[in-house]
């Protein structure tokens, strides 16, 4: 369980860029955090994975400060995924077991499945045994972003955080990942599945997602909206539409974009 109450966050010797958060993440549970750009989204999610300290509050991880957690026990229970992560000049399978060693090709597809992946993995010549290029020039940003997302997918760490896995895909894809990532944790275990994916009798996990996209947030069990430095509003989506004007504005504006983006009010 990830606890932060009055939390603040930022860079080191910087001001705090959010103050006054409380959290609570456990497995079975699924929380979106959104807001306008620079809002400090990424800050937060640093420093809820460990590698930002605390600039003021609590953040504690079972129970004990996170800045007191062993970074090995720390990285077995909370599995990041960010842009910057480094795709290795290897094979596809090779760089999916760079978060579970034991992985097998079958978990491999799985998880890449899962990412929104199936239909690119379907279309290389030697499938999860396919050879990245140096420094992955041959995928595209959208099919990297899924591939560290299929990798975070495979870890076991039982707390996920995900940072804009929606980025560079279309609106239908992104909103489908979205939600279905918002969703697993409420549905692991009901049914049988693929490896890897909701329903496969696995533990159920808890998953944060750091998004942009409005849409796919009534999968979720409670969104957070950061604003002029705190948490300026928070609930499920359908509360949000009617209770936060700008939230129910920049969820038109995506519509009215054709899903494509959200645009916040600046007042």
């Amino acid at each position: 369980r990830l606890t932060a109450r009055g939390l603040a966050v930022g860079w080191p010797g910087r001001p705090p860029v959010v103050t006054g958060l409380d959290l609570d993440l456990c497995p079975g549970r699924s929380v979106a955090v959104v807001g306008p750009s620079g809002v400090g989204k990424t800050t937060l999610l640093l420093t809820l994975a460990g590698f930002l300290p605390p600039r003021g509050g609590e953040l504690l991880l079972d129970g004990i400060p996170l800045t007191d957690v062993d970074p090995t026990v720390r990285l077995a229970r909370l599995a990041l995924t960010t842009e910057d992560a480094h795709v290795f000049e290897t094979t596809l399978l090779e760089n999916l077991r760079v978060a579970r060693g034991d992985a097998t090709p079958e978990d491999a597809r799985a998880a890449l499945v899962r990412a929104g992946l199936g239909d690119w993995l379907a279309g290389l010549p030697d499938g999860v045994d396919t050879a990245l290029g140096p420094d992955a020039r041959s995928v595209s940003g959208g099919e990297r972003r899924r591939l560290l997302l299929a990798r975070s997918l495979l870890a076991t760490a039982p707390l996920l955080l995900v940072d804009e896995p929606a980025e560079h895909l279309d609106p239908g894809t992104a909103d489908r990942l979205v939600g279905d990532l918002l969703a697993a944790p409420r549905a692991a275990g009901t049914a049988p599945a693929a490896a890897g994916a909701p329903g496969d009798g696995t533990p159920a996990r808890g998953v944060l997602v750091v998004t942009h996209r409005l849409a796919p947030l009534a999968a979720a069990d409670e969104v957070l909206v950061l604003r002029d430095g705190r948490v300026a509003a928070r609930g499920t989506h359908a509360h949000l539409l009617v209770a936060d004007a700008q939230y129910g504005e920049a969820h038109a504006s995506e519509q009215d974009e054709g899903g494509t983006t959200s645009t916040w009010p600046t007042s």
